[in-house]
């Protein structure tokens, strides 16, 4: 069973909330530049994590168009 995009969305707002003391949108950019610097000392390409999750997002995104499609009469 997949999940879905809502699913995600939720999963992640538990992260970001729970990153920092500040608001979301701050504990994002916040767990970004970390994630930045956790690949500069780890020795992983950043841009090229970034550029997957983009390809999966729309991924993702083209998947629940079809569901919702599957749902029509």
């Amino acid at each position: 069973m997949t999940e879905h995009n809502g699913t995600r969305a939720v999963r992640c707002e538990r992260v970001i909330s729970d990153y920092a003391a500040d608001d979301s949108f701050t504990n994002l950019v916040d767990l970004l530049a970390d994630a930045m610097h956790w690949c500069d000392a780890t020795g992983q390409d950043f841009h090229i994590a970034l550029a997957q999750a983009c390809r999966h997002y729309i991924h993702e995104l083209n998947d629940q168009q079809q569901d919702e499609r599957r749902l029509l009469p």
